[in-house]
């Protein structure tokens, strides 16, 4: 049996994974981050992992957002903006559990 309780917690914890995507990416773009070139991958192998960390925290809202202009465009048909939609909102509540598990754990809410 889901209580009403069950589904206000699925969507404050995928609200906070669409947050953080949209934070972490204006962080990014703040930062002067810019997109790597398609024909190589260039840099250290600490910063393919940061650029790979970074891709998994705001892979929702770029997912969600590519997806609805291609949509707008006519290149991505209503049905996959709709696939496209679930995925992302389906990976934005994974990142929120991670973002609320590290709150959580860091001590902040139990002041």
């Amino acid at each position: 049996m889901m209580y009403t309780f069950d589904i206000l917690t699925a969507i404050f914890v995928m609200a906070t994974g669409f947050a953080a995507s949209w934070a972490g990416l204006d962080i990014v773009r703040w930062a002067g981050g810019r997109e790597p070139a398609l024909d190589r991958v260039s840099g250290s192998p600490a910063r393919i992992g940061v650029n790979l960390a970074l891709a998994a925290m705001i892979g929702p809202r770029l997912l969600l957002a590519n997806g609805f202009r291609n949509w707008r465009t006519g290149r991505v048909s209503f049905p996959l903006f709709l696939l496209l939609a679930l995925v992302s909102a389906g990976w934005s509540m994974c990142s929120g559990v991670l973002v609320l598990q590290v709150a959580f754990a860091s001590g902040f809410f139990l002041a």
